[in-house]
């Protein structure tokens, strides 16, 4: 994530269209690697099957990219969200006022250690809380708790609004994605819970929060 100063606006980016294009480069290297494997009077297999499988990871890559531009235009008051894939362009905009917070939410990804088991790392995400809904900033997860926080004061100098890291939104942020496993793992981890109170933690939580949207 990249953060910049325009006059009043502050612009956020994540994946620049240059990454598309440096990935496709990468295949097309391939490509002359492996048309170079397969010429050779001693053929390397090796390297033809490594070649054809960096062809087709790279160019998948390129074509499944999407970029992320966040505009919050001062002079507006409104922020913008634009994702830009190959194909497609979406953009989403709404008003400083509809904002509550600013959340910095604890999340995981999963890696796999070299005897092959996964296992979930944490990280962080930026998302703007609404009346009814969380609108994540970030696709690409910090890597510290730090580099979250530094993103969301920018925003926060802005919109003049609370920045909050408590694991209770992060909890309910996992609940209402569809992720009630990262979310109950999270509240075992960080509310001293054992497995099965911090399930009838998430579920109670969900619950609530279904409720909630169903009366408003």
């Amino acid at each position: 994530m990249t953060a910049l100063r325009n006059g009043q606006a502050l612009i956020l980016r994540e994946n620049g269209e240059w990454l598309r294009y440096a990935l496709w480069g990468a295949a097309i290297g391939m490509g002359l690697l492996a048309a170079s494997a397969v010429n050779s009077p001693d053929r390397d297999v090796g390297k033809i099957f490594g070649s054809a499988v960096g062809i087709l990871f790279f160019g998948f890559c390129g074509f499944v990219l999407k970029s992320r531009r966040i505009v919050f235009d001062h002079a507006s008051q409104e922020i913008s969200i634009t994702s830009k894939g190959l194909l497609q362009t979406n953009t989403e905009r709404f008003g400083f006022e509809e904002v509550g917070k600013i959340l910095v939410l604890t999340t995981f990804d999963s890696i796999e250690d070299l005897n092959g088991t996964s296992r979930q790392r944490e990280r962080w995400a930026i998302a703007l809380a609404l009346e009814e809904r969380h609108i994540p900033i970030t696709r690409n997860l910090y890597i510290t708790k730090e580099q979250a926080l530094r993103d969301a004061r920018k925003i926060q100098q802005l919109l003049n609004i609370e920045v909050s890291d408590a694991v209770e939104d992060s909890i309910t942020h996992l609940a209402q994605n569809g992720r009630k496993v990262e979310a109950v793992t999270l509240a075992s981890r960080a509310l001293g819970m054992s497995a099965a109170q911090a399930l009838d933690f998430v579920e109670g939580d969900s619950s609530s929060t279904t409720h909630t949207r169903e009366i408003s």
